[in-house]
C-alpha cells in the first residue's frame, strides 16, 4: 500500500510516512469534530494513537460583512485522543473522543466542563496509482451535551455525520520528501443546524529525517439558514505544525492556528501540543 513516502511503511518511525502526522494535526488541532484521517490508509494490524491538548479563544468576531468587531470573550481548552487502526489493507477504523473546558464572557456568559464531541468512522482506500491515492470516509459525531441551558455550549450540541472524499499525492521538494492532501466533505447536522461544506488542504515535507513541517488550511461554508442556537458561520483557518520523531514509535507535535477570514465567526487563535505513538 502506497503512502507519502513510498519507500517506507506507515510505522517506520523517523523516516516514515507523514500521513499519520497529518491525520493527528487535523484531528487534534485545526478540525475539532470529525474523526478525520489523511488520504493514506493503514496496513492491516497496524495503528496510530495520539493524545493532545489545544488552548484557543478570542474576543473579536467577523461580522456578516466580514469586518472585525469586539465581541464577548470565548476561551476553550480541549483534551483529545485520536486513533487509527487498519482492519484490512484498504479499510481503516478511526475514532476521536474529547473533553472540553469552555468559558463564555458577559453578557449572558457561562462555563462548560465535560465531555466534548466523540466521533467514530471508517475509511476505504479506493484507488492507488503510483504516488497518488484516492479514498472515501464516513464518520458520525455525538456531542458531549445536548442541553441548551448553558450558553457556553451554544452551537455545539448537534449530532453530525460527515461524508468526505480524500486525495493524496507524494512528491519531492528538491531532495526532501513531501506530500499534498486534499479533502472535500459534506457534513449533516441535527437540531436545526445548517449543513456544512468542508474543504481541507495540507502540504507537508521533511527538511530533516526526524522533522516534519506542515501547513494546513480548513474552510467551512454553511449550506442553509442558521438559528439563534446554531448561528450561521463561515470561516477559513490556517495552521502550522511541527513534528519531531523522538524514537521509531514516538513523536512530539507542536502547532498553532488562526482564523484568517470569516462571516459570523470568531477570530479564533490557538496553540496545541500532542504526543503520538505508532504500532
Amino acid at each position: 500500500m502506497t503512502g507519502p513516502f513510498p519507500a517506507a511503511s506507515r510505522d517506520a518511525g523517523p523516516s516514515g510516512s507523514p500521513a499519520a502526522c497529518f491525520a493527528c494535526a487535523l484531528a487534534l488541532a485545526v478540525s475539532p469534530h470529525p474523526a478525520q484521517a489523511s488520504a493514506w490508509g493503514r496496513q492491516a494490524g497496524t495503528g496510530f494513537l495520539a493524545f493532545g491538548a489545544e488552548a484557543s479563544g478570542g474576543a473579536q468576531s467577523f461580522g456578516r460583512d466580514g469586518r472585525l468587531a469586539p465581541t464577548r470573550s470565548y476561551a476553550k481548552t480541549e483534551g483529545a485522543a485520536y486513533a487509527e487502526y487498519g482492519v484490512t489493507d484498504t479499510l481503516m477504523f478511526v475514532a476521536r473522543p474529547s473533553f472540553d473546558l469552555v468559558g463564555l464572557g458577559a453578557p449572558a456568559g457561562g462555563r462548560y466542563r465535560g465531555p466534548g464531541s466523540t466521533a467514530i468512522g471508517a475509511q476505504y482506500e479506493a484507488l492507488v496509482y503510483g504516488p497518488a491515492v484516492l479514498a472515501v470516509q464516513g464518520s458520525v459525531a455525538l456531542p458531549g451535551t445536548a442541553s441548551r441551558a448553558n450558553p457556553a455550549a451554544v452551537g455545539n450540541t448537534a449530532r453530525e455525520a460527515d461524508l468526505r472524499g480524500l486525495a493524496g499525492l507524494a512528491f519531492a521538494v528538491g531532495p526532501y520528501p513531501a506530500f499534498l492532501d486534499l479533502q472535500q466533505a459534506y457534513r449533516f447536522r441535527s437540531g436545526g443546524a445548517a449543513a456544512q461544506w468542508h474543504s481541507d488542504v495540507t502540504i507537508g515535507f521533511r527538511p530533516a529525517p526526524r522533522l516534519l513541517l506542515m501547513a494546513l488550511s480548513t474552510t467551512v461554508v454553511p449550506l442553509g439558514p442558521g438559528t439563534p442556537w446554531f448561528p450561521r458561520s463561515r470561516s477559513s483557518k490556517l495552521g502550522l505544525e511541527g513534528v519531531y520523531d523522538l524514537t521509531a514509535a514516538w513523536s512530539l507535535a507542536l502547532g498553532a492556528s488562526t482564523t484568517v477570514y470569516g462571516r459570523g465567526a470568531l477570530l479564533d487563535r490557538g496553540v496545541s501540543a500532542s504526543l503520538w505513538y505508532r504500532f
